[in-house]
């Protein structure tokens, strides 16, 4: 049973709303709706809240998003604000409802937990495993953690993503965590080809961020070895993933990634145009047991662009090619019109108004402040070797 709150700028707009989400989701879902005028204080709001789009952006101050997924509720052919680029929201919901819509929401909020406890481990286990010598003391420890605010802001990158539930089994992961010293910026973006190999995934990285020391966890290489060897116990023949794992250090501002399967990375120098960033190799699976030889590397610059794409918006796009003029046309507009255009290739195919994509789509773009210092030469280095 999920717990789903509205919140709008009087109790009668609520009331509305709440009859016409409880009717969407009548049949499809096990849900509560509650106006927001009905709770006595925010704390009391459902696991997922709805804010009407007449509803000022500064109503969400006073909200914990901790365990909580913020969705905008946008009348259809109404334009996306710019709140939604900055962060403020998880996701759109285009009234009048459809149900496949608020169900791909629900997913979205459980997708949200499962990152949520990812996020946390990535922020505090290079501080944590400096301290504590074996595994029931690192356990104790993060058991009594507190969870951080989901997706705090990173001094120096602007971050807009979209994420679309797709029909295909299995799914889409994106998270993006900052370690505790604040030194050290890394992301995920993973493509799992079912519901089986998606959890595995999930499971694998807690796992992983336990074992890794704090110089392993720097390293994208490492990272991605260990989650290759923990998977490889667990893969069924027919499983696939895609998996990019980056690190960036605050010390040059380089990325540092591995990049296995379907998945695209492009990155814009200040003042330039996309290209497609060098793949690690095909996706893992029990089929492909050579070693990951090494990581690849990139110089981020000030007023730079780095834009993540799993498979499904690339394949909504007309693949890499068309992908990457894509984010070229938009390279001097804000990163959100990019988003934007990549869920209009996918939505204008749908034949019916509650078609779904055939696959997740998860889209991700860096801005990189124009006005970022770094140590390092602007040269890229070369490829790392282990």
């Amino acid at each position: 049973m999920f717990h789903l709150t509205v919140l709008a700028n009087d109790a009668r707009t609520e009331e509305a709303l709440v009859q016409e989400l409880t009717a969407a989701a009548s049949g499809v879902a096990e849900v509560t709706v509650t106006a927001a005028s009905r709770c006595k204080d925010p704390a009391q709001y459902g696991q997922i809240l709805f804010l009407d789009s007449q509803v000022p952006i500064s109503a969400l101050d006073s909200i914990d998003r901790a365990g909580r997924a913020v969705f905008l509720i946008l009348p259809e052919g109404v334009p996306v604000p710019s709140a939604f680029g900055d962060g403020k929201f998880d996701d759109v919901l285009v009234r009048p409802f459809r149900p496949a819509e608020v169900i791909s929401k629900i997913f979205r909020y459980q997708q949200i937990l499962m990152w949520d406890e990812v996020s946390r481990l990535n922020a505090s286990f290079s501080e944590l495993l400096t301290r504590l010598k074996d595994d029931v003391q690192l356990a104790e420890r993060l058991q009594r953690g507190k969870l951080p605010i989901r997706f705090p802001d990173i001094k120096g990158f602007k971050v807009t993503s979209r994420y679309l539930a797709g029909m295909r089994a299995g799914g889409d992961h994106f998270d993006l965590a900052e370690s505790t010293d604040k030194n050290v910026i890394s992301m995920v973006l993973s493509d799992s080809s079912s519901y089986g190999l998606s959890s595995a995934v999930l499971s694998v990285l807690m796992r992983v961020a336990m074992k890794l020391s704090s110089d392993e966890a720097r390293s994208s290489l490492e990272t991605v070895r260990k989650i290759r060897q923990e998977l490889l116990l667990t893969l069924s023949e027919k499983d696939r993933l895609s998996l990019f794992y980056g690190v960036v250090s605050r010390k040059d501002y380089v990325l540092r990634y591995v990049n296995f399967g379907s998945s695209c990375a492009f990155y814009a120098p200040p003042q330039g145009l996309f290209q497609a960033l060098p793949s690690s190799g095909e996706s893992i699976s029990r089929a492909s047991e050579h070693e990951i030889e090494g990581q690849l590397e990139t110089v981020l610059g000030p007023g730079g662009r780095l834009a993540l794409l799993s498979d499904g918006f690339v394949e909504g796009a007309g693949g890499s090619i068309a992908a990457l003029e894509l984010l070229n046309g938009y390279r001097e507009r804000e990163a959100v019109e990019a988003v934007n255009e990549l869920t209009f290739r996918i939505k204008s195919k749908f034949t019916e108004e509650d078609d779904m994509p055939s696959q997740d789509c998860t889209a991700a773009i860096f801005d990189l402040d124009s006005r970022l210092m770094r140590l390092a030469p602007t040269q890229a280095p070369a490829r790392d070797q282990p």
